[in-house]
């Protein structure tokens, strides 16, 4: 099992010597003062363990010129392929068998996750949806709509709009995220966007292409 909180900052100076996955740009320092976005935690990924978490997807690498560039990269012990902003850092993770995740920090106040859902992907949507809308209830969290259905590249997805609080030494915090319910042929994972603000109309440019390029193997 290998489960690690990684602490964004240190991390960040530390991966300068891991230039294949690089980490061109972090927070702002002001930004580590929200604990939501930037939980500070201790560890350090070593390049072993940076390469069991994440391994690079060249067919899914974008230099977009004066933009943003993207990497095509394969978690989930390669069952997940996407592409993502070259300057996302991992904030935490686990390859812990039905229990793998991970979880990304943007140096724009969203962090995006990949959970491993233990479900069918025989069963029907109204059965998925069920438990899934079940597990948030049970967590806490707010359904203020969803279930609507799109599409990644290779799967099929129900969308969703949760409202959750997290506890802080004076006041919880309230995170509004984006959820995913995905299902392919032969898995269901969720993809959970937490983000500031009360709609994903500042974030959308960044996450349009994850979503769109998003494979469940």
């Amino acid at each position: 099992m290998l489960w690690v909180n990684v602490r964004v900052l240190e991390f960040c100076l530390g991966l300068s010597l891991l230039g294949a996955f690089g980490c061109s740009a972090g927070p702002d320092p002001i930004a580590f003062k929200n604990r939501t976005f930037y939980e500070t935690y201790g560890g350090q990924l070593s390049a072993s363990q940076l390469r069991l978490l994440e391994e690079p997807y060249p067919p899914l690498d974008l230099e977009t010129g004066a933009g943003r560039p993207y990497i095509g990269v394969k978690v989930l012990g390669g069952t997940v392929r996407l592409s993502r902003p070259k300057d996302w850092v991992i904030r935490a993770a686990s390859l812990e068998p039905q229990k793998q995740f991970i979880q990304y920090v943007s140096p724009r106040e969203v962090v995006f996750a990949v959970y491993e859902r233990v479900e069918s992907p025989l069963d029907p949507w109204r059965v998925l949806m069920g438990r899934y809308e079940e597990d948030v209830k049970k967590s806490g969290g707010e359904l203020l709509g969803g279930g609507v259905p799109t599409m990644t590249w290779n799967a099929q997805a129900r969308v969703y709009d949760v409202r959750r609080s997290v506890a802080a030494p004076k006041t919880p915090f309230v995170n509004l995220s984006r959820e995913y319910l995905t299902r392919s042929e032969h898995r269901v994972d969720l993809i959970q966007i937490v983000h500031q603000g009360q709609t994903m109309e500042q974030v959308s440019p960044e996450l349009s292409r994850v979503i769109e390029t998003l494979q469940l193997l």
